[in-house]
């Protein structure tokens, strides 16, 4: 018996965590619904990552060659319009910026976003990106409702101010779209490929059915 509770307040334990695990800070997120196969949006996104993300914060376990492939980009549009150094369309999405100049200016060295939807969840990201306010105690002059006192400046700033709320969070939808998808680029082909099989299970079992009853009345 106390085997049984132990288990079972283990099991419950897990389930408290992984409920509590995503809240977005002291609010309740924002409701988001990523769509990795709107290619638009995910252009958009990868346009707005790259112009005010990218400067410090990399993509090192993607490619440029698999993103501008994967969002339907051509190869020379991508290099003219979206590669800012000399690196090679079949480059991994690496920065320029040092640790030693990153500590120095920025006190930290910003961390990789590659993966962060999948370590934080899209439904994080979008409320976190929404949730700057003016706070002049902080360094930057900011902070944010879903991480307090997070030492990242809102660099989207100058953009929010600039458009309404709606054009705003599109932007923010867009963005956090693109980083869904670079956290999991090949989602949506095992989608697909799921709905492929799903299909043959179907028409197999119909065939296997099929050919049992047959044997059945032979049977008989």
């Amino acid at each position: 018996m106390k085997i049984l509770l132990f288990l079972v307040s283990i099991f419950l334990s897990q389930f408290i965590l992984s409920a509590g695990e995503f809240n977005c800070g002291s609010i309740k997120c924002d409701n988001y619904e990523a769509d990795v196969s709107d290619k638009a949006s995910l252009q958009r996104g990868l346009s707005t990552y790259m112009n005010y993300c990218y400067g410090c914060h990399s993509l090192k376990y993607s490619r440029y060659k698999r993103v501008a492939e994967d969002l339907l980009i051509p190869i020379e549009m991508y290099e003219n319009n979206l590669i800012y150094d000399d690196s090679k369309i079949g480059d991994l999405m690496e920065i320029s910026l040092s640790k030693s100049d990153a500590i120095n200016w920025l006190g930290a060295y910003p961390p990789d976003l590659t993966l962060e939807a999948r370590l934080r969840r899209p439904d994080w990201i979008y409320t976190y990106l929404r949730n700057y306010y003016p706070d002049s105690s902080r360094p930057y002059g900011v902070n944010n409702r879903v991480y307090q006192n997070v030492n990242m400046p809102h660099v989207l700033e100058d953009m929010q101010n600039s458009l309404t709320k709606l054009e705003y969070d599109q932007v923010i939808y867009d963005l956090t779209n693109f980083m869904t998808y670079v956290a999991d680029p090949s989602a949506e082909q095992r989608k697909r490929v799921g709905t492929y099989v799903l299909l043959f299970l179907v028409i197999f079992t119909a065939f296997a059915y099929m050919t049992y009853r047959e044997f059945k009345k032979d049977l008989k």
